[in-house]
């Protein structure tokens, strides 16, 4: 109930009075936007043989979800202005009941089942309430956004729960730090927010002008639920132009209790557009004799016209030296399974590619395929969609996912150490649809 109160309260404190237009009025200089959306999801998901879900029953299982995000931004002149977004999510189906026996039978493989509220267990506040929770479906709502901007001459200053997104990878994104998208997600219209501070401003470096970015994520211990700097993110980024059409990025930043270094360049050949981001991350504490570890992306994207339609793609290299031969070892090296519980890390193999390809049937009808092969095996996985917008503001966006693979292979499934099935993905479809408001 508490929670309840402080995000209402919060929201409330937005609401301008009935007399905000008068000249009087201390939000006569206020500006105001409201938007957001209505999303109702369903999904058909179809388990492997051989996989957990055949511990409490194999058989289709059919998901439903209905979400609904408010967003607020206010504009206080031209010194300040406030971003807010309040989600509702109701959420339920076979898939939550099948995770909610895996959680009983076993708790440390499956702490949180399969289908779960967004947890803030390691940010600085909590801001999500979970208003009802069964075996079946869970009712919750939080603050995803709760940010105040200060917009001085010099640059901005952005405080409170948001988003922010480094380097320039499609699929996998290693110099991306804080809340990635994990390379099957299809939706990417908002990262889950985090507590911090982050500061823009141009400066002058070695007679070079420059963007500049310092960021700090604070967080929480999640075993102490103390604020603990061991656990935040503090790092700065450096944006210039090596040439005319050539834009670089450096990082450097203590990620947790690792030092992390990064490069990153953008440019063109022609009309196509490359990139290519590189990380080294140095191990506070070292797992099985690592110390550091290299990861790497480059792209390639380019747009075209084909039989009088409009097309586009893209193809992706990704390397990620923390990976292991045997996947089932990501369950006892703690370099690995740190970073997959964080949500940092989605790729066990070492090299990947990826590739992607749009085509706009008609101005309403967009088809995409995205695959994702990991050359180490190789196993993968196709992603194709559909998104026909039957309206100025609704949507309707169908969508699967299947796997591919022998066994012993990422997609194809592997053995989880000690259990009696393995880790294997299962196919599914999806199909949801989003009015925006």
């Amino acid at each position: 109930m508490r929670q309840t109160a402080l995000l209402l309260f919060f929201l409330l404190l937005l609401a301008p009075p009935a007399h905000a237009g008068d000249n009087g009025s201390l939000w006569s200089n206020v500006d105001m936007e409201w938007n957001g959306h209505l999303k109702n999801y369903g999904r058909a998901l179809f388990p492997e043989p051989g996989s957990a879900f055949q511990e409490v029953g194999l058989g289709t299982n059919f998901d439903g979800f209905t979400e609904l995000r408010l967003i607020n931004k206010t504009f206080f002149k031209e010194s300040a202005y406030t971003e807010i977004h309040w989600e509702g999510v109701l959420a339920g189906g076979g898939t939550r009941e099948d995770g909610e026996r895996l959680k009983r039978l076993y708790p440390a493989l499956y702490p949180n089942g399969l289908v779960a509220p967004p947890s803030d267990d390691r940010r600085l506040v909590d801001l999500t309430g979970v208003i009802h929770e069964d075996r079946g479906a869970m009712l919750y709502h939080r603050l995803d956004r709760a940010m105040l901007a200060l917009t001085p001459e010099w640059g901005e200053v952005r405080l409170g729960r948001q988003a922010a997104t480094w380097g320039h990878g499609f699929t996998f994104n290693p110099m991306d730090l804080f809340n990635p998208f994990a390379p099957t997600d299809l939706e990417r219209d908002y990262k889950v927010g985090d507590d911090m501070a982050l500061v823009q401003f141009p400066a002058t470096v070695l007679e070079r002008d420059v963007d500049v970015e310092l960021i700090y994520v604070a967080r929480r211990d999640p075993s102490t639920k103390d604020a603990d700097f061991e656990q935040a993110s503090t790092g700065g980024k450096l944006h210039f132009q090596a040439s005319e059409n050539t834009g670089v990025d450096l990082i450097a930043a203590r990620h947790y209790e690792d030092t992390i270094l990064g490069a990153g360049a953008v440019g063109y050949i022609g009309d196509a557009a490359w990139r290519f981001d590189t990380t080294a991350t140095f191990l506070d504490d070292p797992s099985r004799g690592r110390w550091a570890y290299l990861s790497a992306v480059a792209n390639m994207d380019y747009s075209w016209i084909w039989f009088e339609k409009n097309w586009y793609g893209y193809v992706e290299l990704y390397y990620n030296g923390l990976s292991d031969a045997d996947y089932g070892d990501h369950f006892s090296d703690t370099a690995i399974a740190e970073r997959i519980a964080r949500g940092e890390l989605y790729a066990l193999g070492s090299l990947y590619w990826s590739g992607h390809l749009n085509c706009e049937i008609h101005p309403l009808l967009n088809l995409y395929l995205t695959a994702i092969v990991n050359l180490n095996d190789p196993s993968g996985v196709w992603l194709p969609r559909a998104v026909y917008d039957m309206s100025d503001n609704l949507r309707l966006t169908l969508s699967g996912s299947f796997s591919w693979g022998a066994q012993g292979t990422e997609y194809g499934g592997y053995d989880i150490p000690g259990y009696p099935f393995d880790e294997k993905p299962a196919d599914s479809v999806s199909a949801w649809l989003t009015w925006y408001f």
